[in-house]
């Protein structure tokens, strides 16, 4: 796949965006890289195109498809298997509630150790906000996916 400049871009902002979201760079890469395409990428096709290892891209992809952000197809008359994105809300927001849920965890711990009653509210009204977003995405997420 040919990519434009600006299609390169986005690649590699969206790499460094998903490192915040305590994923490797080249998972983000790749996740972006499906995105774009129209049709399934294979390993070789994905490494070619984004130079990094099969390796790299191998490890990713399983990384994806196990947050729900990606899905593995069997190739047509061949062992290869492609890869495409998952347009889907109630995925990305599984990749991230992982790291959500122990930022809350850990509010919770702070607002329990706190010695100062003004930071436990603080610290406990945090976490309970965090927490109602979550659930509301959730249920955005499973309307949407329904809506379809």
């Amino acid at each position: 796949m040919n990519l434009t400049s600006p299609e390169k871009g986005f690649i590699e902002n969206m790499g460094r965006l998903m490192i915040g979201w305590g994923l490797p760079r080249t998972t983000g890469r790749v996740y972006a890289y499906l995105l774009l395409r129209p049709e399934p990428a294979t390993l070789d096709q994905i490494a070619k195109d984004l130079d990094v290892a099969k390796s790299g891209a191998s490890v990713s992809t399983r990384q994806l498809v196990a947050f729900g952000m990606a899905r593995a197809h069997r190739q047509p008359g061949s062992k290869r298997l492609g890869f495409d994105a998952i347009y889907d809300l109630a995925g990305v927001l599984a990749a991230r509630e992982v790291q959500t849920r122990l930022f809350m965890d850990g509010l919770r711990e702070g607002a329990r150790v706190a010695s100062s009653p003004g930071a436990r509210r603080k610290m406990s009204s945090m976490s309970d906000a965090i927490a109602d977003v979550v659930v509301r995405l959730t249920a955005l997420a499973r309307s949407q996916r329904k809506g379809r």
